[in-house]
């Protein structure tokens, strides 16, 4: 039942996306020139890579076994590979073709799969999805094509038409798909499927990195938008959204190492 909450959360983004990257015009959304239907589709192209692809690999770890299930896993890890994809450039290439057919074998393989009964999820999952769930609302407002200032009040909560400092021409919190969005869609998948039974150690861990990685992704996107942007701070926490020899990725590391010893391999059933 938990991989099919998941893949409902992947494909309402998708519906969104489609949507909001079908109607905005070219140019109005980061880092990507296209609008109308070839836009939608190159939009959910690369979407279907990062992150739909790294959570595919997870379900498929976590539901069905075997040669297919291998190569599932194999295509959607494509999306590691450099240049598949690329923040400063969103629109679909060629090479995002493997990881869009490995997710496709990953829902056909895991979604057909035998339901099973699941533990509880237990408090402390349910109050990380709810309150990283708040922090992400300004990218849910921004990913169907909004504003803050475009809904009663939140306008006076949320940073997000002012303009960027030193980038006047840029929305503190740009309308359309955000990583930090994505860093929620990450936690909450590894929060899920980790209280699974039959979890391995190699998905336990993989679900604790993709847990981290997802906090900090989440946690690095709001700060940058709502405390840098509105000049509270110039300090910005080290970057760690691509994979890099750094100490912010050390960091990651350590944590999904001790998340899992300490946490995930404790519950496994």
């Amino acid at each position: 039942m938990r991989v099919r909450v998941v893949w409902l959360m992947c494909g309402l983004v998708a519906a969104v996306t489609a949507i909001t990257y079908w109607r905005l015009p070219a140019g109005a959304t980061y880092h990507f020139d296209d609008t109308g239907p070839s836009g939608a589709a190159s939009r959910l192209i690369s979407y279907l890579n990062f992150p739909v692809a790294l959570i595919a690999i997870a379900l498929v770890g976590a539901a069905v076994r075997g040669p297919m299930a291998w190569a599932a896993i194999v295509l959607c890890a494509a999306v590691a590979l450099p240049g598949v994809v690329s923040q400063d450039d969103l629109t679909a290439s060629w090479a995002n073709l493997p990881a869009v057919i490995g997710v496709a074998l990953a829902f056909w393989l895991t979604w057909r799969a035998p339901r099973r009964w699941d533990p509880p999820l237990g408090q402390a999952r349910i109050v990380i999805m709810v309150l990283l769930a708040i922090w992400s609302i300004p990218w849910m407002i921004a990913s169907v094509g909004l504003y803050a200032q475009d809904l009663p009040l939140l306008g006076h909560v949320i940073n997000s038409r002012q303009p960027t400092p030193g980038e006047p021409q840029l929305a503190s919190v740009h309308r359309g798909l955000h990583e930090g969005l994505f860093g929620l869609m990450l936690v909450i998948t590894a929060l899920l499927i980790s209280r699974r039974r039959g979890i391995s150690t190699a998905l336990s861990l993989y679900l604790a990195l993709m847990l981290c990685y997802g906090l900090a992704v989440s946690f690095n996107d709001g700060w940058n938008e709502q405390v840098v942007k509105r000049g509270w701070t110039s300090h910005n926490p080290p970057s760690v959204l691509s994979p890099s020899l750094s100490l912010a990725w050390a960091a990651v590391l350590v944590a999904a190492v001790l998340v899992h010893h300490f946490w995930f391999r404790r519950e496994r059933f």
